[in-house]
């Protein structure tokens, strides 16, 4: 597979090179990137300064990319093994050339256990997980492991972004306009946040009502949760945290 990644990134590489447009840093940049993709090393191994990596962004190079790999094991070592499979796992990747234990991550995933249970109602398959001994992190679901689950929260995890939600305070069932959004953790503000949603309401902002979903979730409605002081105001310049719920007050 890095191989054929390699290869994508040359070929893209070198024909933004014969480019006319193609001068300055993004040039000297990309010439050192098609080096080193000859010689078999993917672009994030080749220490690019900031500057550099800036003037390149827009290629959308693969191998500049942080990497998930995702070890498929069968049931017992998803189940009762799992620290000993993770083990094994980091072992293996710790054998590759270009492997970086800082950037890249690593799960488990079971295609047998998952295809057994994928007939089951979600509640059927908490008990049959628990039934198991599935021990998933504190306050999670036992089906908090599976796959839809725990790839995209790896993927957050390895492009540093965040989840915030935002609606028109009605139940997603009853609105068009409840949405997730994928934020940057270094800090999206809630003006931000609205000029994602639309520029009338980023001009129009009054206010952010926010919430954490763990907490929103432990109430009846949005309704209830602001009664019970659980929904709290910020202003323009509130840096989202991951998980916050957001209504945004405008005019």
């Amino acid at each position: 597979v890095e191989l054929e990644l390699l290869l994508a990134d040359l070929a893209h590489v070198e024909r933004r090179l014969e480019k006319t447009t193609c001068g300055g840093l993004e040039r000297d940049t990309l010439e050192a990137v098609a080096e080193g993709l000859q010689l078999g090393a993917p672009a994030r191994t080749l220490g690019l300064s900031d500057a550099a990596a800036a003037a390149i962004k827009s290629m959308g190079l693969l191998t500049l990319k942080p990497v998930l790999y995702a070890f498929n094991v069968d049931e017992v070592d998803f189940t009762f093994g799992r620290e000993e499979a993770l083990t094994r796992a980091r072992e293996v990747l710790a054998s590759l050339q270009h492997y970086d234990p800082v950037r890249d991550q690593c799960v488990l995933v079971s295609a047998k256990l998952e295809a057994e249970i994928s007939a089951r109602t979600a509640s059927e398959q908490r008990e049959y997980l628990e039934s198991l001994g599935v021990e998933p992190e504190p306050g999670r679901a036992p089906d908090s492991l599976l796959s839809h689950t725990v790839l995209p929260l790896a993927i957050m995890r390895l492009l540093d972004l965040s989840l915030a939600y935002t609606g028109p305070g009605v139940p997603a069932e009853r609105s068009r306009t409840t949405r997730a959004h994928l934020v940057p953790s270094d800090g999206l503000t809630a003006a931000g946040l609205a000029a994602k949603l639309h520029g009338d309401i980023q001009k129009g902002f009054v206010r952010a009502e926010v919430a954490s979903a763990a907490v929103l979730l432990q109430h009846p409605d949005y309704a209830a949760a602001k009664e019970a002081g659980c929904v709290r105001g910020e202003g323009k310049e509130y840096a989202l945290r991951s998980d916050d719920v957001v209504l945004v007050k405008w005019k």
